[in-house]
Formats: structure tokens, C-alpha cells, sequence
């Protein structure tokens, strides 16, 4: 508005006061990696005693953070690689204790240069628990409807996609000879088995129905797929869960499907064909692995 006397600059405690009000986690590093400010809620969020918020370097602040988490090398890698860049960014954390953290990362950037990168980390632990199976204990179908298609219709990063397709063999046979809760155990223990060989932050394993699960990860050489996938059927078999109605093996065992792609693809076609993969198995004497021609 014309004549209109300029505004007041805003004190930067101001700053601070707003920034400490919110329930993300924010913390500012500038161009040098010096800690510009970090607000009250990251300090609770990453645990860190009072004093860590003005004396702490960011390298001491990393450490501390990193061995909260299940993988720490993921965490610290994108750091050094985005922290000089003008790109934006965005994630999930996964940590030791079960808590899962949203973080979005955005540069600042004045006249033309890098001055500083702001970090924002949202808890999301009880939204993720909504997508949990409980008898599984791994992501479920509806995880799956809205995660999969994002990790298949993602452009090409530069490394092999791989999506399996896991059903455990006569399992209706089990059912009805050892009974519905013996069941229940037999889904967990193949839960927890494939959580713990799916260790990178970024692999995804859901149940998507009755026996069967899907994984989801990103490999670096085609012949890691194969491997993998075997490696996952061999563990499994040798829980040696006795399964009187799965001859010959006579333990529980599991039937795979795989197919290993790049670059971005038609969620329907990639299901499709490696469920067909998975039924070849099946077809074939199960506890087998086949792959699909993608």
C-alpha cells in the first residue's frame, strides 16, 4: 500500500518460539555443517540430553542419532550426499525401538548458493501400526495397495527392482491337521523370518492375503535376485516346523515366484506375471523357485 511505513523486522526469538511450538522435529544445519537451531521437539524425539541443542557438532549429533536406527549406514549416506545439494528430499526412518519417523529434508538456497538445509522428522509410528498385520507382524494388504505401486511405477535410480511372490505350501493341509492356532505360529514365524533377511530400510515385505506374501527390494546385480529369493526358501524349510501334509519334504516349506525389472512398470502386468511365476512353482512340486520373464 503506497506511504505505507515498512514492517518491523520479526525478532528471531519469535522465530524460535514458533518453531519450538511445533510437533515436528526441525533442525537447521548450514552451509559450514554447523547446527544453526534445533527445536524442542527433535531434541525429544531423538532422545538427546539438554545440552546437545547449543554445544553439540553435527557430526556427534549424526552419531548419536544413527545408532538409534535399524540402518544406520542408509541414514548417514543420504546425508553426505544431499547435505551441499539443492535438491529436496524425502523418506522414512526406521528405528531399533519399533518408532517410525517421516523426514523431508529442503535446501535453502539465497543469491544463487547453498546456505543451509533444514531437516523436519515426523513421527508416524501409529499411522504405520494401522498398516501392520498382527498376526504377521509385517506391513499389510492395505500397506500394500498403497506402497507397491509407488516402488514399481518409480522411475529408474539406477538399480534392479525385484518382486517376489511367497506361499506356503498345503497350508490349508496344516490347518486342518494341527489346527487354526498352530497355523497362526506357522505365519508368524515366516513373519518374522522374512523382517529380519529383508534388513535394508527401503526392502518391503506384505502379507497380501491367507499364505501368501510379496517382497519388494532393490539390487544392485541381477544375480542377487535368484540368490535371495532361494535363500529365503531354504530358511524357511529349515525351520523344520514338522507338516505331515506336505509331502515329500514333510516340513513346512514355501513356493516362490520372481521377476527382476528396471525403471518404471505397470503395477497389474508385474503382479500378474510374477503370480503366474509363483503358480509354476506350485505346479512344479513346490518348494521351488521359478522366475518370470519381465
Amino acid at each position: 500500500m503506497a506511504g505505507a511505513p515498512p514492517r518491523p523486522p520479526v525478532p528471531a526469538g519469535i522465530f524460535k518460539f514458533a518453531l519450538d511450538a511445533l510437533p515436528d522435529g526441525v533442525l537447521l544445519v548450514d552451509a559450514d555443517r554447523r547446527v544453526i537451531y534445533a527445536n524442542k521437539a527433535f531434541m525429544e524425539q531423538w532422545r538427546f540430553p539438554e545440552e546437545a541443542r547449543e554445544g553439540w557438532s553435527e557430526s556427534r549429533m549424526l552419531a548419536h542419532a544413527s545408532d538409534q536406527l535399524a540402518d544406520p549406514d542408509r541414514f548417514l549416506e543420504h546425508v553426505e550426499i544431499l547435505h551441499a545439494t539443492d535438491e529436496a528430499y524425502r523418506d522414512e526412518l526406521y528405528f531399533k525401538d519399533g518408532r517410525v519417523f517421516a523426514r523431508r529434508s529442503v535446501p535453502f538456497v539465497a543469491d544463487g548458493s547453498f546456505r543451509a538445509r533444514i531437516w523436519i522428522f515426523t513421527d508416524i509410528t501409529e499411522a504405520r501400526s494401522s498398516l501392520l498385520d498382527p498376526l504377521s507382524g509385517v506391513p499389510n494388504r492395505r500397506a500394500y495397495t498403497q506402497e507397491f505401486p509407488a516402488f514399481v511405477e518409480a522411475p529408474d535410480d539406477g538399480l534392479l527392482k525385484c518382486v517376489a511372490i511367497l506361499d506356503v505350501d498345503n497350508f490349508k493341509a496344516y490347518n486342518d491337521h494341527y489346527g487354526h492356532a498352530a497355523g497362526d505360529r506357522v505365519l508368524k514365524r515366516v513373519g518374522d523370518l522374512l523382517r529380519g533377511m529383508l534388513s535394508r530400510s527401503d526392502d518391503r515385505v506384505f502379507r497380501i492375503g491367507g499364505e501368501e506374501f510379496l517382497l519388494a527390494c532393490r539390487l544392485r546385480e541381477d544375480a542377487e535376485g535368484a540368490c535371495f529369493c532361494d535363500e529365503i526358501r531354504v530358511a524357511i524349510a529349515g525351520m523344520a516346523i514338522a507338516h505331515q501334509g506336505n509331502p515329500p519334504h514333510g516340513v513346512v516349506t514355501a513356493s516362490m515366484g520372481f521377476g527382476i525389472f528396471r525403471g518404471e512398470r505397470r503395477t497389474a502386468d508385474i503382479f500378474d506375471k510374477v503370480d503366474a511365476a509363483l503358480y509354476q512353482a506350485k505346479a512344479e512340486g513346490r518348494n521351488t523357485l521359478r522366475r518370470a520373464a519381465l
